[in-house]
């Protein structure tokens, strides 16, 4: 298949069908636009690359302030592109081996502070949502379901009237395409279920997005997009007045950690949240003990 391609075949949308969720291939596309300049890449220009130019734009993202994860995504973008065109024979060395590259700086979650909300924000941004508009049982719904069951935006998004269901007495939500690329399952409480299905029955849709537009443009009746629902609760968040930026993950952190207050084990959580690592969920643990029993408190001058 591969010795069909010609010099000018666009490379991009054939290696993004590696990947199945919406998300990564994002963000794959417009790593490679930075790197080639350019949405279309051809063989010719890909053969071209140098170890150099990878070290170059690196450096690039460096000088403009780019956070390390965001190097880090970036080179993993482009080392799996040529990595895929080396292992179709189209290529000898792939330009963003690891032995090739400058190294990025680690950061470790631990010492990663993360936007948490205390349990009267959250409840003050669930008062501050207006029930008397159209969006307002939609946006306490949605709410409501991405602190509970801990959901990324693009979980949220991809959410589908069919994917609720119950196992034995209890209510759950089957995730399609979650991250790490098998189909995933979370336990729905029975108060936000009860919040889902009230909604849900009066939108009137009996299938397909959960989540939909209520614009009055062509949009109006289509998927949410993670962007919108990240968009959603952050004007919400504003409208709370809460001074932090909040954002979906913003509400599956929080989740997270009232879960832990609550008295619920790292174990459960780390199943809730489907974290591959325990030591993702500690971080909750770290950052909350870090702050709350810090030496900055018996420094008296």
């Amino acid at each position: 298949m591969g010795r069909a391609f010609t010099a000018q075949s666009d490379l991009v949308p054939l290696y993004l069908l590696r990947y199945d969720r919406e998300n990564t291939r994002r963000a794959y596309a417009k790593d490679l636009e930075t790197f080639f300049g350019c949405e279309t890449v051809t063989l010719e220009m890909a053969a071209s690359v140098t170890f150099t130019d990878v070290n170059e734009a690196l450096q690039t993202l460096e000088s403009d302030g780019k956070s390390p994860a965001t190097q880090r995504r970036f080179l993993a973008s482009l080392r799996g592109f040529f990595g895929w065109l080396a292992a179709l024979g189209f290529i000898d060395l792939n330009p963003a081996d690891r032995h090739l590259v400058r190294r990025i700086p680690k950061t470790s979650d631990a010492d990663q502070l993360v936007t948490v909300l205390t349990r009267e924000q959250a409840a003050r941004m669930l008062g501050a949502i207006d029930m008397t508009k159209p969006s307002g049982a939609r946006n306490f719904a949605l709410v409501t379901t991405l602190l509970h069951c801990v959901l990324r935006r693009s979980e949220a998004s991809d959410m589908d009237v069919e994917d609720i269901g119950m196992a034995g007495e209890h209510t759950i939500l089957r995730l399609k395409r979650a991250k790490g690329g098998a189909n995933q399952t979370v336990k729905v409480p029975d108060h936000v279920a009860g919040v889902l299905r009230d909604f849900i029955r009066s939108s009137g849709y009996h299938s397909g997005p959960v989540w939909r537009s209520l614009s009055t443009n062509h949009s109006h009746g289509k998927r949410l997009s993670g962007s919108a629902i990240y968009k959603i609760v952050r004007s919400l968040g504003r409208q709370a007045g809460i001074q932090e930026r909040v954002g979906a993950h913003t509400l599956r952190h929080t989740g997270c950690t009232l879960a832990i207050e609550g008295g619920a084990s790292l174990q459960q959580v780390q199943a809730h949240a489907r974290h591959k690592n325990i030591e993702t969920t500690m971080r909750y643990v770290h950052q909350r003990d870090r702050l709350a029993n810090s030496a900055a408190d018996f420094i008296d001058l």
